[in-house]
């Protein structure tokens, strides 16, 4: 078992030598790239998966939801509460 399937409990993370290595070049690549600028690279590593959680509990609200509804009204009437910045 690697290192990546025992933090995560899943296979889908493991790597060749190889692919591992071709990551860890890209990440001095850029690293070497941007020094000595104040902020690290961007590279997040490729393997993320975007959206709800697969294990989600509830179903996403459809369009036609009353609370998708609600929502849009006070949007389109303004009565929407405006975020605070601070």
């Amino acid at each position: 078992m690697t290192t990546a399937t025992k933090q995560t409990g899943t296979a889908a993370n493991k790597q060749t030598p190889e692919e591992h290595k071709k990551q860890e070049d890209k990440i001095d690549r850029q690293m070497k790239d941007s020094f000595p600028a104040s902020d690290p690279p961007s590279f997040s590593g490729g393997k993320h998966i975007v959206g709800a959680p697969s294990e989600r509990e509830s179903d996403s609200p459809t369009a036609d939801h009353p609370a998708v509804k609600d929502a849009e009204k006070k949007v389109k009437t303004g009565d929407a509460k405006v975020p605070h910045t601070y």
